[in-house]
């Protein structure tokens, strides 16, 4: 973001407050319309990001670019305000039939939507968007899976313009309705002092413990990212203070550095709110996001289980020690102080529970959190603080809403081409029909998408592509996302690009590369626990109670195995053949097969007892 002047700073601050405002009105009042609930959306995106973003960052300042900033402005919203005030006539009187207006400012749209996402994102998700509408016109000229008819330039414009399908399709629509009232609730429990809370709590409950720096990483960023749902912002969020402590009591800053990103990509997955991508999954699959919520929740917290033992066993074979317990903050005092924002996600969860709208959700626990403010005078909101907090909702919301509109076209794109069958049908080929390399392949090219895309864009890109392949397979629709929306998350820590992992290494002033293949290590779960929603849909609360509750413990078991094995720690240090052994007994109790869960789980009991009974014996010759 470049620095306003005291005027443009004023203008900004104004339609950032009355942004949010409006959107945390129709969160729990109601829209006025779609149209202009999607409209508005953008519009006010729009102006937020060509006041903040230059359009050329080595000359943010330049005048002749303040004139090209303004008529941007002026064309992209002017053009939004026509489709909200055209759209009603047009759905009426003119479907298929476009004028001459219609496709002039659906050009218009396509290119500011373009220049405002390269302003935010840089420029592949602008290549991407760019490739794919142009595509739906080269079509006929095009081989292999992108081959088609092709579509006419007025088909193509009236399609993303003047639809609900391509700009402000479903992804605008999500973002408005549901992202947008949990940012605004994420900013007034952040202004609040929900942040310092939730880490002082960290700090209170493990901060003594061998490792306590990384397990108070762990934890807050596990509980802040599940209100955040934005990995790098978690990163930025708590890594700030975990980091520099883990470091303090020897951690390698590589490993410091690992810690806090798998953590905080944790926090996409981590219910109640989770990332923006949860909702639009919701929306893709047609399930209530409570229901979401419920299926994610386990998996989310065998992740944690196993992130946290890891550090824990880490800690304990290096020798490290915990925070001297002068230097923590006593829970009883931590709870005293803040106790009221636990009860915010308490209510959070059962109200979601409940099934009511998520977007109601948000509303409520703000004004649960702004009513327990008043409690302290610190905490207190004045209407200066007030506005503050709306602005900042409103600016976190730019990095999201700077691809909306790229996005719809990308979707728009694969619709109108087919684009989606045809993939997922390769998929089939290339695997054969075997289940277990269908989703490995899926996970390959979520890595390369990855690479180059935000979090939630990877997410829509693959929903599209390579769901429809497992689903094809007759894997259950919100079961084949949530594999998807897990393995679109994977690109977060895995190098060579995991922006998550590089946010963390400048912060740890760590090597970039290392601290992405130390967090590929620590964050193992997020690569095998897709394979479960397959084949242990008892993860997802699906299933008999004892099938769950056998599930569930197995996992844990698991999780503990993988954890001892590859940080070489179970009551004592590990040699190479035991940690091996431990990774063994995990493999075969995450391979589906009742004989082999017995082997896995027998051979993890047996090596706990001998461990158990080794580390006896080494005591009583140390005694």
């Amino acid at each position: 973001m470049r620095e306003l002047n005291k005027t443009l700073g004023t203008i900004a601050t104004i339609v950032g407050v009355v942004f949010a405002s409006l959107y945390f009105y129709t969160s729990g009042l109601g829209v006025f319309s779609t149209e202009s609930h999607r409209g508005l959306y953008l519009f006010f995106i729009f102006m937020l990001c060509i006041l903040y973003y230059p359009a050329n960052k080595k000359k943010p300042y330049s005048k002749p670019l303040y004139i090209y900033d303004a008529v941007m402005l002026v064309l992209g919203c002017s053009a939004i305000l026509y489709w909200v005030t055209q759209y009603t006539e047009y759905a009426r009187l003119r479907v298929g039939m476009p004028n001459n207006m219609d496709i002039f400012w659906g050009i218009v749209m396509i290119v500011v939507s373009l220049e405002v996402t390269r302003r935010v994102m840089g420029y592949i998700l602008v290549v991407l968007g760019s490739l794919f509408v142009a595509q739906l016109y080269f079509g006929p000229y095009l081989g292999g899976i992108f081959g088609h008819k092709g579509l006419t330039i007025k088909r193509i414009i009236e399609y993303n313009f003047m639809t609900m399908e391509g700009v402000f399709g479903t992804v605008v629509g999500v973002f408005a309705t549901y992202v947008m009232p949990f940012l605004i609730f994420s900013a007034f429990m952040e202004k609040s002092g929900a942040g310092d809370f939730l880490m002082d709590m960290a700090k209170s409950v493990a901060g003594h413990i061998p490792g306590g720096p990384a397990l108070i990483a762990v934890i807050g960023s596990g509980i802040f990212g599940s209100i955040s749902g934005s990995p790098v912002a978690n990163v930025v969020g708590t890594g700030t203070f975990t980091i520099p402590m883990m470091k303090k009591v020897g951690y390698e800053p590589e490993f410091a550095g690992a810690v806090e990103a798998a953590a905080s990509t944790g926090g996409q997955f981590m219910p109640p709110i989770m990332g923006a991508g949860a909702f639009i999954l919701a929306a893709m699959t047609q399930t209530p996001y409570a229901k979401v919520v419920i299926m994610a929740i386990v998996p989310a917290l065998l992740y944690y289980l196993s992130l946290g033992l890891m550090v824990y066993f880490r800690a304990k074979r290096r020798g490290f020690e915990g925070l001297a317990r002068e230097e923590l903050p006593r829970f009883g005092e931590v709870m005293k102080q803040g106790w009221y924002y636990i009860f915010v996600l308490v209510i959070a969860v059962v109200v979601i529970a409940a099934g009511y709208r998520a977007e109601a959700v948000a509303f409520w626990a703000t004004i649960f959190v702004l009513v327990c403010s008043t409690f302290k005078k610190e905490t207190r909101f004045t209407a200066k603080k007030l506005a503050e907090t709306l602005d900042s909702a409103a600016k976190s919301a730019l990095t999201v809403g700077s691809t909306a509109a790229t996005l719809g076209l990308i979707m728009g794109g694969i619709t109108l081409a087919g684009l989606g069958v045809k993939f997922s049908k390769m998929l089939l080929v290339l695997s054969g029909g075997n289940l277990v390399l269908n989703i490995f392949l899926i996970l390959l090219i979520s890595l390369v998408i990855g690479m180059g895309l935000p979090t939630t864009a990877s997410y829509i890109v693959m929903a599209i592509l390579a769901a429809p392949s497992l689903i094809m397979m007759d894997v259950p629709p919100v079961q084949a996302h949530l594999l998807v929306f897990w393995l679109a998350m994977s690109s977060n820590v895995t190098p060579p690009v995991c922006v998550t992992a590089f946010a963390a290494a400048s912060i740890a002033k760590a090597n970039p590369m290392k601290t992405g293949y130390t967090a590929c290590g620590l964050a193992v779960l997020l690569y095998v626990m897709p394979f479960s929603f397959v084949y242990r849909p008892e993860l997802m609360m699906i299933g008999e109670v004892s099938a769950i509750i056998y599930s569930v413990c197995l996992y844990i078991f698991m999780a503990i195995a993988i954890s001892s094995g590859l940080q070489g720690w179970l009551m004592e240090s590990l040699s190479s053949i035991e940690r091996l052994l431990y990774i063994v007994a995990a493999v075969l109790m995450l391979l589906p097969h009742s004989i082999l869960d017995a082997s896995g789980l027998a051979l993890f009991v047996v090596l706990v007892i001998r461990q158990y009974f080794k580390s006896k014996k080494a005591a009583t010759a140390g005694v």
